[in-house]
């Protein structure tokens, strides 16, 4: 689609879930992104914190799930970030930043030192 296209579609579906009517909206914009994925090395951590602080000091950008933060977070988690990042549009103020940072939701692997049976025959 042309970018404008895209722009009003937006608009339509921003009005179709009840969030903004289309004579709401000001301005858009389309950025294309070839399909990229974060790659998490050993220095991940700095280069996203360089990123971080790059786009923190754009005003009135927000960032959001796995592209947006540069982490792996899982689709609940994203759609989280969308979520809290229209409300901080609205006024509520919400660190996008720390959605998917707490221990409870990453994956634990528990290393057994015991062999794990096998299956008894039928």
């Amino acid at each position: 689609m042309e970018d404008q296209d895209l722009i009003e579609l937006a608009k339509r579906e921003l009005k179709t879930i009840c969030m903004a009517e289309p004579s709401d909206i000001e301005d858009g914009v389309v950025i294309r992104q070839p399909h990229t994925y974060p790659v998490y090395d050993g220095d991940y951590r700095e280069a996203r914190d360089q990123v971080r602080s790059y786009v923190d000091s754009l005003e009135n950008l927000q960032t959001i799930g796995r592209n947006g933060l540069h982490r792996y977070d899982n689709q609940d988690h994203a759609m989280l970030s969308a979520i809290l990042a229209v409300k901080n549009l609205l006024g509520e103020s919400h660190e996008l930043w720390t959605i998917n940072t707490e221990k409870e939701y990453h994956e634990v692997v528990l290393e057994s030192k015991e062999p794990v049976p096998a299956s008894a025959p039928n």
